[in-house]
């Protein structure tokens, strides 16, 4: 695996998007019901894919795998298995590929940080997705499910977050959609 640091993937990953006109890009927004933004998707992924990459490094892994494995097309070489597409609170979206396993972000980190050029925190929702463009199997919604709800309780209580899966708003993938708890103190109660 060749050694690549941010700003150079980040100028590969751009000039492929736009060698390809980001047609790529349009594709999987329409695919999933999202604004025809190509441009806000490539933006926001750059973003993404740095937080990703500085959260490895704040947990003492190495990040040279996973930003490899982040192509504009998944299957030019890299071995990410699903895409997933978060939604930056409205001001963005981001795409990252992930292997098999979940782990190799870090949902809870991401739902904490801050966009400083959007000015809000975190993400709404995501979007997983098979790379190959199949439907999800039963299987892998499960597995999916269990890893997304350990990684998300692994920081945040339920008195803290909440968060639900729904696999019948785009056929074939899942949509997880994440909000903090917020509890009404007996002053602000009806």
């Amino acid at each position: 695996m060749p050694n690549i640091n941010l700003e150079q993937w980040e100028r590969e990953f751009r000039n492929a998007a736009e060698a390809d006109n980001l047609t790529f890009f349009r594709d999987h927004l329409y695919k999933l019901g999202l604004p025809d933004e190509p441009e806000m998707l490539l933006y926001g992924t750059a973003q993404l894919v740095g937080a990703c990459c500085a959260y490895a490094c704040l947990d003492g892994q190495a990040f040279e795998k996973f930003l490899a494995m982040q192509k504009y097309r998944p299957d030019d070489g890299g071995d990410g298995r699903y895409t997933f597409t978060f939604d930056l609170c409205g001001k963005a979206f981001g795409r990252v590929l992930v292997s098999s396993k979940v782990g190799t972000i870090d949902l809870a980190d991401l739902y904490g940080h801050p966009w400083w050029e959007h000015e809000v925190c975190g993400y709404h929702s995501f979007w997983v997705s098979r790379t190959d463009g199949d439907d999800l199997s039963d299987e892998e919604l499960v597995q999916i499910q269990e890893e997304v709800t350990y990684d998300l309780r692994f920081d945040y209580t339920e008195d803290e977050l909440d968060f639900w899966f729904d696999d019948s708003f785009i056929e074939g993938s899942l949509l997880v959609t994440v909000q903090d708890v917020y509890e009404l103190n007996e002053e602000s109660k009806p």
